[in-house]
């Protein structure tokens, strides 16, 4: 008997789940900061969600979509070539939500992001190395 693809579904179902809760956080402080500070402050919230989200979501389907079986080099590469352009991705939709969205609330923008960065980077040890675990 073989457990040949039990790590990638369990991997695969953390980080979905760690996904959908950040899209609920995201969901959840935009709507206490528009309730609480004004319309601006939600949106602002809600867009510095959605700039780490999005590239962060094209980054998960990069890199769970392929099958590279235990081909080191492959999934190196697909990892390193994910997050260079989920890098370029956040620093396009930053540049777009600075150009076009007025008027816009930094510290919100940045604080939800900050906190979903954070959220990703903590998310292994809360979750007791789950993630990486065999």
């Amino acid at each position: 008997m073989t457990n040949r693809g039990t790590t990638s579904r369990r991997q695969r179902s953390i980080i979905q789940r760690m996904l959908a809760a950040q899209i609920l956080l995201t969901v959840v402080v935009s709507l206490l900061a528009g309730g609480l500070k004004g319309m601006a402050w939600g949106y602002s919230a809600l867009l510095g969600g959605l700039v780490y989200l999005l590239p962060a979501l094209y980054q998960a389907k990069q890199v769970l979509s392929h099958n590279h079986s235990n081909n080191i080099r492959a999934i190196l590469r697909e990892l390193y070539k994910s997050e260079i352009w989920k890098m370029a991705l956040t620093m396009v939709l930053f540049g777009l939500v600075f150009t076009l969205v007025k008027p816009i609330e930094p510290f919100p923008l940045f604080g939800v992001f900050i906190v979903l960065q954070l959220s990703a980077w903590l998310a292994p040890i809360v979750q007791n190395q789950k993630l990486y675990r065999n």
